[in-house]
């Protein structure tokens, strides 16, 4: 379930959390299969808000608790998102050259 699809209960919750932690209001990109690039869009904006997802997927009333990460999980994901980085960085340098 997504929250974009929940504009009654979810999505009004997510952005007082965002606005709680004055988070500028936005929806997490998506995960496209073809293009590798926007892994990396998601992982980063997980990073940023980070706090706010947190809170969302402890909220019982918000019944996302399937989507909420160990601090394990939250490592792999930060050390995935610096790997993407540098794989972004050569990836326009060659579109430079």
């Amino acid at each position: 379930m997504a929250i974009k699809n929940s504009s009654t209960i979810i999505l009004p919750r997510w952005y007082e959390v965002l606005e709680s932690f004055s988070l500028a209001p936005r929806m997490m990109p998506h995960d496209v299969a073809t293009r590798w690039n926007s892994t990396y869009d998601m992982l980063k904006f997980t990073d940023k808000y980070r706090a706010a997802l947190n809170v969302m997927t402890a909220d019982c009333d918000m019944n996302l608790h399937k989507f909420e990460l160990s601090k394990k999980e939250w490592a792999m994901a930060t050390e995935l998102c610096e790997v993407l980085c540098i794989c972004l960085s050569f990836y326009l340098s060659l579109l430079t050259n």
